[in-house]
């Protein structure tokens, strides 16, 4: 366990499970980066409603979500 309360796969949808595989957001191609005060991590495939660009703030060594698509697949 990376210093989390509950161990993460043990809690996750087994069809996420089988997309994650150990991957997380940092080799995502939805993973965008912005610049305001420091560089900030957000996901395009997901929105939020709490953030100023609208985009859902990740960090880049969480699990990778079902809308992970690699970096390499371009």
């Amino acid at each position: 366990m990376d210093g989390t309360l509950f161990d993460i796969e043990e809690f996750t949808d087994e069809r996420v499970r089988r997309i994650m595989q150990g991957k997380t957001c940092r080799t995502c191609d939805n993973r965008v980066r912005h610049y305001y005060n420091k560089s900030t991590y957000y996901c395009k495939a997901h929105e939020s409603g709490r953030t100023a660009n609208g985009l859902l703030k990740v960090k880049a060594n969480q699990p990778a979500c079902i809308r992970y698509t690699n970096q390499d697949n371009q």
